[in-house]
């Protein structure tokens, strides 16, 4: 934290160990910060860039004593070319849907975060969050947050929050409806993502975290020029 000259280290707070959402046989810690009403986007942009991730108005990273497995992962956009994978799936989804990019929550985009989570976390607490916390991931941010919707004949059928930040954006969620498994949606929107910062002079695109060996998360690692951070200093995988 001593890289962090204008916030305080009475800012940040330790979180009890509580189980391990990837291994369920070892506890984890975070450290986290209250984003500030004023200067947040400040701390944000400094504190990514040090394996932080967002959550409503918090930044958290872990800081386990026995484990180092999530790392932060991020792809440089200069470099980025797409896998023979990659490309079948855009062409897949070419011209499939309407793709809008809002600064709003909704009922009906919670309603499909929530029958997303049914289906791929059904024993994740987030199935439990109302339409108020929901909301709170995208207007209590501190950031330019906003919501890119994919329809397809006026159905919506995805989702991706993203914060825009002064060198990059930051995917914080995407879901998507589970009938449409088949169109590989996670990926096409990392995809269409990478597209969207290239046109917006942004150099980095963060997943989120990578724990090498889970299997849910070994498509973030399959894109070329991902880096992940190791000890504090950014590696190419």
């Amino acid at each position: 934290m001593n890289n962090i000259k204008m916030f305080h280290k009475e800012d940040f707070f330790v979180s009890k160990p509580f189980q391990c959402v990837y291994k369920s046989h070892m506890y984890e810690k975070k450290i986290f910060s209250f984003l500030p009403t004023e200067g947040g986007e400040d701390l944000y942009n400094l504190l990514i860039q040090k394996g932080f991730r967002r959550s409503q108005n918090i930044l958290y990273r872990q800081v386990c004593e026995k484990c180092s497995s999530c790392r932060s992962i991020r792809i440089i956009i200069n470099d980025f070319f797409q896998s023979k994978s990659q490309k079948r799936i855009r062409n897949k989804n070419k011209g499939l849907f309407n793709i809008k990019s809002i600064d709003y929550p909704s009922m009906e985009q919670f309603i499909l975060f929530k029958k997303y989570l049914s289906f791929k976390h059904p024993e994740s607490e987030m199935n439990e969050m109302l339409f108020e916390e929901y909301k709170d991931m995208i207007t209590d941010s501190g950031v330019q947050s906003r919501v890119t919707e994919y329809r397809h004949k006026e159905r919506l059928i995805a989702c991706c929050i993203s914060d825009f930040l002064k060198d990059s954006l930051s995917l914080v969620y995407s879901f998507y409806d589970p009938n449409y498994l088949k169109n590989s949606l996670g990926i096409y929107i990392i995809l269409d993502h990478i597209q969207l910062a290239e046109s917006i002079n942004k150099p980095y695109l963060y997943l989120g975290y990578w724990v090498e060996g889970c299997q849910e998360m070994e498509y973030k690692s399959n894109f070329k020029t991902s880096e992940i951070l190791i000890n504090n200093s950014w590696k190419k995988i």
